[in-house]
């Protein structure tokens, strides 16, 4: 076998150049292209991880915000259910205070009514009173009455004290004998006897006073002696009142 070594040496030669420009017009732009696609590369993978980063935080502050505004509104919610409840308390306390107001208002006016009635009652069972007395009246005697009003009275001024006395018989005041009815001569005389034997010496006039119903009493300018059928009258209406008092307390 022959080997041509010049055949070799131009194929060897060749072989170099082209690995050379292989290496000039290939290798070289193919690594730059690599190695500038990597960085492209590397710089989307770090924009990409910047990106989930920034992602991954935005996510977490999300879910922070929506956990505050989660804790905030069930902190208003409580804030609202504990107004309502004030006001629902409020509201019931006013009511009821206003309930209670009304209810003493009613008793008020009832007590008031009630009152009223009591004193109209009063006045008609008074008037009747005056009636029936004018009635029965009418059918005694007038000496026989003139003398037990006499005998009242001088009951009355017999139980006088010395203080009492002595208010009633001031020296310089006129006492005054008021009657229902005008006294005969001889009553008249015997009731100023009677005064004067209890109160002393002193100036006496006597004037009539239909009121009275039936009665002889006196009246001066500090002091009064009751002893009338009106006196008597009153003095059973102010117990009767008392009575109706004590039952309504009671």
């Amino acid at each position: 076998m022959h080997f041509d070594w010049s055949t070799l040496a131009l194929q060897t030669a060749n072989v170099l150049i082209l690995v050379w420009l292989l290496r000039r017009f290939l290798f070289r732009p193919v690594v730059s292209i690599i190695a500038e696609r990597r960085r492209a590369a590397n710089a989307l993978l770090a924009e990409a991880a910047t990106v989930r980063s920034q992602a991954q935080a935005d996510a977490e502050e999300t879910s922070r915000q929506k956990q505050k505004l989660h804790a905030d509104g069930n902190h208003i919610i409580t804030e609202a259910r504990a107004a309502a409840e004030a006001a629902r308390t409020e509201l019931l306390q006013h009511a009821k205070n206003e309930t209670a107001q009304l209810r003493s208002l009613e008793l008020v006016k009832l007590e008031h009514e009630r009152e009223q009635i009591r004193r109209e009652l009063e006045a008609e069972a008074e008037r009747l009173a005056v009636t029936i007395a004018a009635r029965l009246l009418a059918r005694i005697p007038p000496t026989s009455l003139d003398a037990a009003l006499l005998q009242s009275l001088e009951a009355r001024l017999s139980a006088l004290t010395p203080d009492e006395v002595r208010a009633i018989s001031q020296p310089g005041e006129v006492l005054e004998i008021r009657t229902a009815a005008s006294l005969d001569a001889q009553m008249a005389a015997a009731c100023r006897e009677m005064v004067q034997r209890y109160l002393g010496k002193m100036p006496l006039r006597f004037a009539i006073d239909p009121s009275l119903i039936a009665g002889i009493e006196l009246r001066g300018p500090h002091v009064r002696v009751r002893n009338s059928w009106r006196s008597d009258l009153e003095q059973i209406a102010q117990e009767l009142g008392r009575d109706d008092k004590r039952l309504a307390v009671a």
